[in-house]
């Protein structure tokens, strides 16, 4: 699913100030920078077709009822990734006698390389035990994570190291030996394992998260029809939520929603939006129940603003926002529409006549869905 970088802010997804709240901060229980960055990534961009949204949400159910703990300290694989990427020159042919050498003229490195050596040996053995301790079948990400692993660690060469580095190295020519083949020949499967242990990071944030807030997994299909429904959906950023339910069909794609200022319009707007956005990433969503067919684009227009650097007046802003609406409706894709008070930056009249004919306009687009916030409830007159 795509979604843009107004629809990210209008949704709060991110923090927009220092003391602001965001989803992103509710979710967000990683334990090691890489997997804050990996977290951060996922929500920037969502799984991009059905099945990967499926293999997502499959992993993050399975964390939730089979708890992985991530033990390898954040300070350490920082470490592991230096070391990886460090340029220290050791020995070239391997002799005793230049192995020798380096060993007196820098103890530092001797020393360094001594312990990142036996350390890699000891995190990849430390996350094979992490998941292979877990007795039911690993979801296929999951899966794939693991098969890495057990193949370096199946691997002769890094066994031999393995044994060395437990058994307590025998030579400075074997500690320099193994050093070289790991930032050499073992360098690329070595950072790419340290990726899987971030992108399990980010899952378990994920999956405890949804503990954490009793969230719900939504059912996910792949009908072509519009859907999605929620029962008993609230804000997740609420203290005291109000929940609403909210359903949405191909003969049922537009909701008109009017009221008082005040009344709840806008938070119902991204409370609907969120749980879209959460189910999106294959997280629970913050309701009773929930199943939603899977969106292309989840597009918002809340909260616009004009632009004095780019020349853009509040009411050309909003325009302009329909227009994008249009042109990625117009390229088939199916869109779940969160619009709130259209072109307020002009006049009554104006605004009227311009939302009859957006509403018009959308209506006819039955796979995608729409809810539409306005205190101008007469226009819906002219849709009926």
């Amino acid at each position: 699913m795509n979604i843009d970088k107004q629809s990210l802010a209008d949704l709060e997804i991110f923090k927009t100030g220092d003391n602001s709240l965001s989803i992103f901060s509710l979710i967000d229980k990683t334990k090691t920078t890489g997997g804050n960055q990996r977290l951060y990534q996922k929500f920037l961009h969502p799984p991009g077709d059905l099945e990967a949204l499926r293999k997502q949400q499959e992993a993050i159910r399975f964390l939730t009822l089979n708890k992985i703990n991530l033990t390898v300290e954040n300070i350490k694989v920082k470490s592991l990734e230096d070391y990886l990427s460090s340029n220290i020159d050791t020995v070239d042919t391997g002799s005793m006698f230049e192995s020798i050498w380096f060993w007196l003229s820098d103890r530092q490195a001797w020393w360094y390389l001594k312990e990142w050596t036996s350390e890699v040996a000891g995190f990849v053995a430390e996350f094979s035990q992490m998941l292979t301790s877990i007795p039911q079948k690993l979801p296929e990400i999951l899966e794939q994570a693991s098969n890495e692993v057990v193949h370096l660690l199946h691997d002769p060469e890094f066994e031999k190291i393995s044994r060395s580095s437990h058994h307590g190295w025998r030579s400075v020519i074997q500690v320099l030996q193994a050093d070289k083949t790991i930032r050499t020949r073992f360098r690329i499967s070595l950072k790419s394992i340290i990726e899987w242990y971030y992108e399990i990071d980010a899952l378990v944030s994920m999956a405890q998260s949804t503990l954490d807030h009793h969230f719900q997994f939504p059912e996910i299909t792949g009908q072509a029809e519009c859907f999605f429904q929620a029962e008993e959906l609230v804000h997740p950023l609420l203290e005291h939520p109000v929940p609403c339910d909210t359903k949405l069909t191909s003969s049922l794609n537009f909701i008109f929603l009017t009221g008082p200022n005040m009344s709840g319009k806008t938070t119902y707007l991204k409370a609907t939006g969120i749980a879209v956005y959460l189910g999106h990433l294959g997280m629970g969503i913050p309701a009773k129940r929930g199943k939603m067919k899977y969106f292309d684009c989840l597009f918002t227009s809340l909260n616009i603003t004009d632009s004095i650097v780019n020349g853009y007046s509040f009411f050309f802003s909003e325009v302009r926002r329909v227009k994008e609406l249009a042109e990625i409706l117009s390229k088939g894709k199916i869109v779940f529409s969160l619009l709130d008070e259209l072109f307020r930056g002009t006049n009554v009249k104006d605004a009227y006549d311009a939302s009859v004919l957006v509403m018009k306009g959308l209506i006819p687009w039955e796979k995608s869905a729409y809810i539409m916030a306005t205190h101008l409830w007469e226009t819906w007159e002219q849709i009926e």
